[in-house]
Formats: C-alpha cells, structure tokens, sequence
C-alpha cells in the first residue's frame, strides 16, 4: 500500500475536537515541550491536512494581553441541547484569555474571564438544557502556591449565561453576599433530569424503585454545591466544615441540606454524597449517635432530587484514601470502587479496590470483588466495564503468591496480579482462558494445561510514570474488545512479564481471544466496528512505529500501510460516533539511535522541544473501491455464544440479546448515514445461581457459597435495621437490573430486592447494634415476668376453681411445646453448635469466643 505521509506539529497533540456534524473541520491542540508552548491546529478537511492556528490567538489576544498563548480545552455546543450559532467554538488558555469562533475555528476573537486562570480551573460543567450556560470552578487569583501549602485554596463558582456570545461572567461567591465564603463541588441540578423533554425513568421491579425526575423540583437555574461559610474553613479532605447546599436562584439563596456533605457525584436520576464522619452532627444538624463515629466517609443516595437524603450502605468504612464510582450499563445505578492500602508486611504498600454493587434505589451495596489492582503511580482501578455488553466487567486482581485466593497476606514486593471477567454485573468472576492456539509462539507462555490470559487495565494507560495501553471497548463496536497482556499458566500473571507480552482481541465479548500481534500496540475501532486500526505503542520500551496495521474483518487478516516517519505513537483518535472508517494516529517524533526512519538526529539538534506528528488512516480510501456500501442482506443479528464456538445466545442478566451487526462474513463498509437498530432483549430466561449475587452482610467463600460477614466489619445499615430492607435468609439477591423468571426458586422468602413475599422475614443475623440473642431473651423473660405477676394475682384472688384445673390441663402441654420451640431458637441462634461448653463460653459476658466459633468464617480480604 502507499506510504503514509505526516503532518508534524510543534510539539505533540493534546487532544483533537471535531466540530462540525460531517467531520470535516477539526481542531487539535499541542503541549508544551521544551521552550515550545502549546498551539492550535486547524483542519477543514476531516483531519487530512492542518494548518496551525496559534499565531492567529495571539493576534486575537491583543498587544496588551502578555500572556503565552497555551490551549487546555476547546467547547462547541452539542447538536441536541438548545438553539446556538452554528460554527461557535470557544478555546479556553492557560491563563485570562479565552478564544471565540463563529466559522469552526476558521478565525477566533478573544475575550476576558474577568480575573480567573484558565490553569486554575478545576472543573467545569455546561448545563444540559441550555447549551450557551456554563459554571467554572476556578481557584482564587490571589491563592499562591505557598497559600496552598498552608490551607486549602478557596474557589469560586463563575457562571456564564452566553457562553457563544458576550461570554460575560458573574462571581456566584460573591452573589451569596457573604453567606458563602467558598465553593469545593458543583453540578447543575437540571442534570439530575437531563433529558427534560422525555426523561426516561429506570425501569427495575418493583416500580417503587423506578425514579421520575419529571417531579422534581427543578429550575433552569437550580445548582447543587458544597460549600463552606467562613474563610479558612476548609483546610483538609473531608471536612467537617463543608456543607451541602441547593439554590434555585443562582445562590441569591440557598438552603443547607447535608451538613458536613463534602464532596458529591450526580449519576442518572440520583445523587451520591460523601459525608464526613468527624461530622459532630447528623445530616440534618442533630446530634450524633455515638454509634456513628468510625473515620473516613458515609455514603448518602438522594432519589427525589436532592430534597431528602437515605444513608447508602456500603458494608464497610469509606476510609479516606477514597473512592470511585462507576454506572452500570443502564445508566440507572452505579458500582462503588472503595480504595485502600495493601501489604507493608512483605513489600511497600500498595493501593487497591474493593468493588461493591449497586442494589435498590442505589441504597445497599454488596462486595462484588476485593484487592482490585492498581498499578505503582497509577491513575484509577484496574476496573472496566466493556460497553455494549451488559453485565460484563473486567478487572485485575492482587493475590498471594501461595495460590490460596484466601490468604490475607499479599507480598506487595512481587504480587501475583490475575484477570477476572463477569458476565454477571459483578455475581460471579473468573479467569479468562487463554486460547488453545497462538497466532505468534512468543505470545504463547503456556507450560501447563491450565492457562490464562492477564490483560492491563485502566491504572497502567493512566500512568505518571510510563503507560500501556489497557482493555478497550466502545459502545459503537458491540463485541469488540483489545488489550494488552500475557498469557501465563497458574502461577503466573500480568506483571510476570518475561519478554511475553502481546496484544489480543476478542470479537464475542471476551468468551475467546487470540493474539493480534506481538508486544504493546494502541487500537481504535471505526466505522461501527467493522474496522480495527492499531498501531505500535511505545510502551515502556520506547518502541517507535514505523507501520499501521488495519483489519476489515474481525482480525482475521491484518493489512499494513507503511509510515513514511516512524514515531512514538501515543493514541489513536476517532470522531466521536465512530461512525467513518478513518482515525488519526498521533505522537511525538523519535530519534534515529531508535529507527532509522525516524526525523530527530541527537547529533544536530538545536531545541529541546519534541515535535508531534499526525497521520490520517483513510482506510475506505486505501482499499481503493474494494469494498462497498453494505446492503441489508450483509447484516445479521449477532450474539454472545454461550461458549466459544456455540451456537446458541449467552443470557445477560436474565435476557438473551441480539445485536444488529455486520455479517461476521461479509466485506463491506457500514457508512456514516447507517443507523444501528435497538437491540433485542425479549427473550427471558430462568433464573438460576449466575443471576444472583451475596446479598449485603454476606461474601462469597472459597467455596462459591455466601458466608456472612463479622459483625464489626459492618457499619450500621438503617434501612436494614429500620427493616426497610429485608435481607434474605439465603444470603442472596438479585443482580441489579436482571430480570430473569422463577426466583423463587433460588429465593423462596424476598423478591430479591428488599422486599419480603412470605409471612415473615428474619433480621441480618450479624448486623451491628441489634440486640445480642440473649439480651432478645433478657427482655422476653422481664416481659413474661412482669405478666407472670398479674397471671398469679388473678389465679390467687379471682380465679375460679374450674379455671384452675383446665389451666393445669394446659400447662402440661405447653411445656412439652415450649421445649421443642427453645431447642429450634438455640439452633437457629448458634446453628449446629452442640457442645454445652461451647454454649457456656458462648454466652458468658467476656468469655473467650470459642474455636468453633472462630472458625466458622472462611477468611475474607477486607479494608484495614
């Protein structure tokens, strides 16, 4: 094929931004390397040719603007949220600048933010309805570095209201007239019902958990903050001192509605609120229950618009290390991901996760999988939810060395690092098998019958130090699925590296894989799918690329085009509907002490600056007409198999789905106009072990069964104490969103989300704070004593003497009765426990807690 040839910028590409709804025009702005600062390119030709537009901002700042011209966000309003000029785009700088265009970048005037840096912004959000309003989150001008160092910096809530117009900006700190001194975390309460016109409320069962945002009390103008009152007052995560408040006007005023609510995350239709537990107070201002005063965050869920907030139950201390959250697939809950360290026993600490998910109205959570992996200087979890695909996740997991899953001692010097696959939203998790044949020999490091793959996850392509490209998928490709890794037989696993690593792919939605080439390359999928484009990343090694491989047909056969300067490609870039079969390649150029085909020479260079280099991948123009337009015949409803090679649909959550996609078979382009039709998911299945999980208070053991969680691992739940909440005595639920058929059959007593279908459900035997069985019994005896005593003043002075003798009758057989009942309360109290000095022990104030009690829990990983 024809040799590729670049566009080489100043220095390597930050991010691209397609503008308009052909993707023909597309702006890319550069970092600064070296004495080079940032730029902007320009390109109207869909990527192909650029022309660098960082001259023309300079000349839009002004002679009296000092400031060097260093891009770090360009905004264009989406197609589907208010009415805007079309071609408006708005390039934000480092510093005081910010850049506006009317014709898609083509030319740009400047304007001022009134006193705020653009590199003091830490966080932005555009309103959902109205596409010209914008809140910024930006520190203080006047906070140094050395301020810093001392308190936290306070930040400003800055509001634009005609942000592709006048761009004029209000200070909503100072609105607040003094009520408030400074902001920590916002988001526009319109986000909580995004879709205004036809909102689409979660459809679980039973429908009191299906949430209608039309009800809420929503204004265009309604924010949701936490803030703090006095300067000074927030100087350390966490804090007691920061509150959450609601405003409908803007902050002209607002309302306090979780004291000590810090930091906070809308997801769907909920809102999720980290509480500070040095708190000295409850969320509503009253005191604080002692019970309540462990470290770390409590968790809070809103379902009514953030008017009333119910305590999440996590079944764990939110230390502060923090945590992640993650949406299920529907969009309608969320996965918790609880941060925390690892080892410092046997090697330096290491953080990992621990996964817990969601339940009914995102209230109850349940640990899915512990010691979650993340990579040294690492950024996130080792965590991915593979899009298209609901229910299946893929994470990477820390283990002992000793091959027991149980053992709680990791050797953080040199962990055993394993992948786990779901297919189950989390119920159950498994190694993924490595295939029975290798395309290449060197990525088979298989020395025994049992073999597995071990793929890199998000910390590692999110790394400070040197990254890789990690497990990858995309909702406009369903199926598809790449990472990088090794294969290793038992024993072995991802950081056991050995010269082994490859790159796989999986085209049925990780059930098989094979290896697609040797070492570490970067992959994008176009053109919905059916066409994968990748390229070799530079990794760890420093490996220049001097070719692109590209396959129309699920990896099957790769084709390479030739690159005429060989680069250190750092990622593959696609508009975003990935709906073309086109991708820019970018990266930085190399030295040729790498390749002889690459641009730097060390011997003669003059700057320490690193030039970028782009490639455009045209891949329908490099076939040249050899494949056309597919015609409705080359479609098929696809599926996930059972098991590689099935024929018959794996079941997802209760439901079997069918996926309109290109014929496995067949050789055409999608095109950018073709739509994919919803997918199928009307066939139902039974229910069995695969579409439950360990209810909360419980785990899964070593052997697969949910065991109970000690009871001072376990914070208080209220809606479990308050019995809001009803946990099974099975110690399982049904897996969020599934909605299989038959449940009873696994679960006889609840309906699996809380709710009891019989005539009475028990409480969680191991829950906190619930009375001890024998101060149940304690208050039983006071209650029947206080009764005796009437019972004998009746039988002494009123009773007849024919009551007296059919009482006698009576009594024989309710002590026979009332023998039996105690023998089946001990049993269900202390099941299976038959030793009278077990039971002495047991119920003995301060006595040793004997050894068959102390065994009965399989060993479990939990935070420390």
């Amino acid at each position: 094929m024809d040799v590729l040839k670049p566009t080489t910028t100043t220095s390597p590409v930050m991010d691209l931004t397609w503008l308009d709804k052909n993707d023909q025009r597309v702006l890319a702005f550069t970092k600064k390397t070296g004495v080079e600062g940032g730029g902007l390119w320009y390109s109207e030709d869909g990527a192909t040719t650029w022309v660098n537009k960082t001259q023309a901002l300079a000349d839009a700042s002004g002679t009296d603007i000092k400031e060097a011209v260093e891009v770090v966000g360009i905004f264009t309003p989406p197609p589907t949220v208010g009415v805007v000029r079309t071609g408006s785009v708005v390039v934000f700088g480092t510093g005081t600048v910010i850049w506006v265009s009317s014709d898609y970048g083509a030319t740009y005037t400047s304007k001022r933010t009134g006193g705020w840096r653009g590199n003091a912004v830490k966080m932005i959000k555009v309103h959902p309805w109205h596409a010209d309003w914008m809140l910024v989150l930006a520190k203080r001008p006047n906070c140094t570095n050395a301020d810093h160092a001392l308190v936290e910096c306070p930040h400003d809530l800055m509001l634009t209201q005609d942000l592709y117009g006048a761009l004029t900006w209000q200070n909503l700190t100072q609105r607040s007239n003094g009520k408030i001194a400074g902001f920590v975390d916002f988001d526009w309460g319109a986000q909580l019902c995004a879709d205004r016109d036809d909102p689409k409320p979660p459809s679980p069962t039973p429908s009191e958990y299906a949430i209608d945002c039309r009800k809420f009390n929503l204004k265009d103008e309604t924010v949701l903050a936490t803030m703090y009152e006095k300067p000074g007052d927030y100087d350390h995560p966490w804090d007691k001192d920061v509150h959450f408040v609601t405003t409908h006007d803007l902050f002209s005023n607002h309302k306090v509605v979780v004291r000590c609510g810090n930091m906070f995350e809308v997801i769907g239709n909920s809102v999720f609120l980290a509480y500070s537990n040095s708190c000295p107070t409850d969320i509503d201002g009253s005191p604080r229950r002692p019970h309540q005063s462990f470290s770390g965050v409590v968790l809070y869920t809103s379902v009514d618009g953030a008017v009333s907030f119910e305590q999440g139950c996590v079944p764990v201390a939110l230390k502060q290390e923090g945590y992640e959250m993650l949406t299920t697939h529907d969009s309608t809950g969320v996965q918790i991901i609880v941060d925390f360290k690892v080892g410092g026993g046997k090697g330096p600490s290491l953080f990992a996760s621990s996964v817990y998910t969601a339940g009914p109205r995102d209230a109850i959570y349940t640990l899915s999988l512990t010691n979650v992996y993340r990579a040294p200087m690492g950024m996130g979890s080792d965590y991915a939810r593979v899009e298209g695909l609901p229910g299946v996740y893929i994470a990477n997991q820390l283990l002992p060395r000793s091959g027991d899953d149980y053992e709680y001692d990791i050797d953080t010097g040199a962990p055993l690092v394993e992948s786990r696959i779901t297919f189950n939203g989390g119920g159950n998790w498994a190694r993924i098998p490595a295939p029975k044949t290798f395309n290449s020999a060197k990525c088979n490091r298989c020395t025994g019958p049992d073999c597995f793959l071990h793929l890199r996850g998000t910390s590692t392509w999110a790394s400070a130090s040197a990254s890789m490209p990690a497990v990858y998928s995309s909702p406009s490709a369903p199926g598809i699925v790449m990472a990088t890794g090794v294969s290793a037989s038992s024993g072995g696993g991802l950081e056991d590296d050995d010269g082994g690593l490859c790159t796989w792919l999986s085209t049925d939605g990780g059930i098989s894989w094979k290896d697609a080439a040797e070492g570490s390359w970067v992959y994008e999928y176009a053109d919905f799918g059916s066409t994968i484009v990748m390229a070799r990343h530079s990794g760890w090694r420093g490996e220049a690329a001097d070719e692109v491989r590209f396959s129309v047909d699920n990896g099957a056969c790769w084709y390479s085009v030739p690159l005429e300067t060989a680069m250190f490609v750092e990622n593959i870039r696609i508009e975003p509907d990935g709906q073309r079969p086109r991708v820019v390649v970018h990266g930085s150029a190399c030295d040729k002490s790498v390749s002889d085909k690459c641009s730097l020479d060390a011997t003669n260079r003059t700057s320490a600056s690193v030039p970028g280099i782009m490639y455009m991948v045209d891949v329908q123009e490099l076939l040249a007409g050899k494949m056309s337009q597919c015609t409705e015949a080359e479609y098929e409803w696809w599926f996930v198999p059972e098991s590689s090679g099935s024929k018959s649909a794996k079941c997802f959550l209760g439901r079997k789905t069918y996926i309109r996609r290109r014929g496995e078979s067949k050789l055409c382009f999608n095109g950018p106009d073709w739509v994919r039709p919803p997918s199928l998911s009307n066939e139902v299945c039974a229910c069995t072990a695969l579409d439950v999980e360990c209810d909360y208070g419980y785990t899964r053991g070593p052997d697969g069964a949910c065991a109970l969680l000690p009871p001072d691992q376990m914070p208080v739940c209220p809606r479990v104490f308050e019995r809001k909440y009803l946990v099974s005595e099975t110690g399982l639920r049904l897996i969020h969103a599934d909605a299989c058929t038959g449940l009873t059959t696994l679960i006889p007593d609840t309906d699996g989300q809380g709710t009891c279908i019989v005539a009475f459900c028990g409480d969680l035997p191991n829950e906190p704070e619930r009375q001890h069985p024998w101060a149940v019994v304690v208050g039983h005896l006071l209650f029947w004593t206080a009764l005796a005593g009437g019972v004998f003043a009746w039988w002494t002075y009123i009773a007849s003497r024919g009551q007296r003798d059919w009482i006698q009758d009576k009594a024989m057989l309710a002590a026979e009765l009332a023998s039996e009942a105690w023998a089946k309360i001990k049993n269900r109290v202390r099941p299976g426990r038959t030793n009278p000095d077990d039971d002495l022990g047991y119920f003995q104030p301060l006595a040793e807690v004997p050894a068959s009690d102390r065994d009965a829990s399989p060993g479990i990983f939990t935070l420390r």
